[in-house]
C-alpha cells in the first residue's frame, strides 16, 4: 500500500514489476533530485519498525561504520575497547530477532545521502556480503576483523559461537534491510562503482510537477 507514494494507483505492467522487486529486495537506493521527497519516502517505509539511521559524509569511514578500539574510562584507568557502532548494533539485533525463514522480525539500516561517503572504503570487505541468495541471505561469507570477531564472541555479542559468527565468518540475515537515498544533483561527490550499484535495487522519484503540497513553484 505505502509504494503509492511512488507511482500513482493503478500500477502498469513495469511498474508492477519494480513494485514486486522493491517487495523481495532487501538493498534499495530512493534516488532523485534534491527535494522530490526521497528520505520521506524511505521513512514510510521503516516507520514503526526497527530501524538504525545513519548519514554518509566525506569523513565517514569504516571503523565510523562498524566500530573499533577507542580509549574508555575502566574506574580511574583508561582502557582501550573495541566500541560498536552502527552496523555492528544491527547486525546483533537482526541476528538475535531472527526467528525462522518464514517468521523474521525485519530490521532496517536506514543510510542517508549514501553518496556523500566513499562507499568502498566505509563498507570495506562488508561489500560480500551484499550479494544474497534465493533465501534472503548473504551469498558469501567474509572472515570478520579480530577485533569485531571478539566482539561478537564476548557476552556483548551473540555471547558465544553462533550463525552470526560462526567459524569467525560473517553472514547477512534475511531480516537485515537497508534502504539508503541519494541525490542525483551531487555529481562532485564520491562516485559508485557498478560492482556496488548493481547490487541495489534503484528507485527513482521524479519532480513531481503536479505536487498539490509543494512549497514552491515550478
Amino acid at each position: 500500500d505505502d509504494f503509492s507514494v511512488f507511482f500513482p494507483l493503478p500500477f502498469n505492467k513495469e511498474q508492477k514489476q519494480i513494485y514486486e522487486n522493491y517487495l523481495k529486495n532487501r538493498l534499495t537506493v530512493v534516488t532523485g533530485p534534491p527535494g522530490t521527497g526521497k528520505s520521506h519516502r524511505a521513512d514510510i517505509e521503516t516507520n514503526g519498525k526497527d530501524v538504525q539511521k545513519v548519514t554518509f559524509h566525506p569523513d565517514y569511514d569504516y571503523h565510523s561504520f562498524v566500530g573499533g578500539y577507542k580509549p574508555t574510562m575502566d574506574g580511574d584507568k583508561i582502557a582501550y575497547k573495541f566500541v560498536p557502532q552502527i552496523f555492528t548494533k544491527i547486525y546483533v539485533d537482526a541476528w538475535k530477532n531472527l526467528v525462522s525463514e518464514d517468521d523474521t522480525k525485519p530490521f532496517y539500516l536506514q543510510i542517508e545521502e549514501i553518496n556523500r561517503g566513499n562507499c568502498a572504503e566505509i563498507f570495506g570487505d562488508l561489500f560480500q556480503l551484499l550479494d544474497r541468495d534465493k533465501d534472503g541471505f548473504s551469498k558469501y561469507e567474509v572472515t570478520a576483523e579480530e577485533e569485531l570477531c571478539k566482539y561478537l564472541l564476548s557476552e556483548n555479542g551473540f555471547g558465544g559461537n553462533h550463525p552470526g559468527i560462526e567459524n569467525g565468518k560473517l553472514r547477512f540475515p534475511n531480516n537485515l534491510k537497508i534502504i539508503a537515498t541519494m541525490n542525483t544533483s551531487d555529481q562532485s561527490l564520491f562516485p559508485m562503482d557498478s560492482a556496488f550499484k548493481r547490487r541495489w535495487d534503484w528507485i527513482y522519484v521524479p519532480i513531481d510537477t503536479d505536487c498539490k503540497f509543494s512549497d514552491f513553484t515550478i
